[in-house]
């Protein structure tokens, strides 16, 4: 139970400070006092702006607008993450020819994984932070707006409002569904369902 709950707590902290970026902390500008600011989406049912921890205290639209990218951007990564876990134990065509003995078990896959198959993984993120960072110099660039969608519609628009509510929420759910993941593989050594398998075995 002691390491459950230190696992737990190791992986809410990280995920809390992966939300606070350099740039945010050098930007003296106006200020909000909530996380409810003019021109930033995310009052969503049933908790409003979720901000349990108020980092957005004190924070100024911009800043606001940074900590907003960075949570779109984890979001994203684990949504994907998510259904990789849950796709990879039935879906691995390429395992036999990376090398890899263990596919059902995304962690134990880390260990398998030749050098080179990390550093193609490491080059595809570079790639896809140098195209983020060109992106961002488009003066209409809009946070976490990587296709441009926000040139062609804007926040009066319902529909596109509640894309965005919609990803947001998502995204929030999948970053706690990857951090279970982890733990559950890291203390049991299991990647299947181990709550409710049982009950119909």
């Amino acid at each position: 139970m002691a390491r459950f709950t230190a696992a737990l707590t190791l992986c809410l902290a990280s995920s809390a400070t992966a939300f606070v970026t350099p740039s945010a902390r050098r930007t003296p500008v106006r200020q909000a006092t909530t996380m409810k600011v003019e021109g930033l989406v995310g009052d969503t049912a049933p908790f409003g702006y979720w901000d349990p921890l108020g980092f957005s205290q004190g924070k100024s639209l911009e800043q606001m607008t940074s900590y907003r990218e960075a949570e779109l951007k984890h979001g994203r990564i684990a949504m994907a993450a998510t259904l990789g876990w849950i796709a990879q134990p039935g879906f691995h065509p390429l395992a036999k020819d990376c090398h890899i003995k263990t596919p059902t078990d995304p962690i134990k896959t880390l260990y398998e994984l030749p050098p080179a198959g990390f550093l193609q993984i490491f080059i595809f993120i570079g790639f896809l932070e140098f195209l983020g960072l060109k992106i961002k110099e488009n003066p209409t660039y809009a946070a976490g707006d990587l296709l441009g969608a926000s040139e062609l519609v804007d926040n009066t628009d319902a529909g596109w409002v509640d894309y965005q509510q919609k990803e947001l929420n998502n995204g929030r759910l999948a970053m706690f569904a990857i951090m279970g993941f982890w733990i559950q593989d890291l203390i049991f050594g299991k990647t299947g369902d181990l709550l409710f398998a049982p009950m119909v075995q």
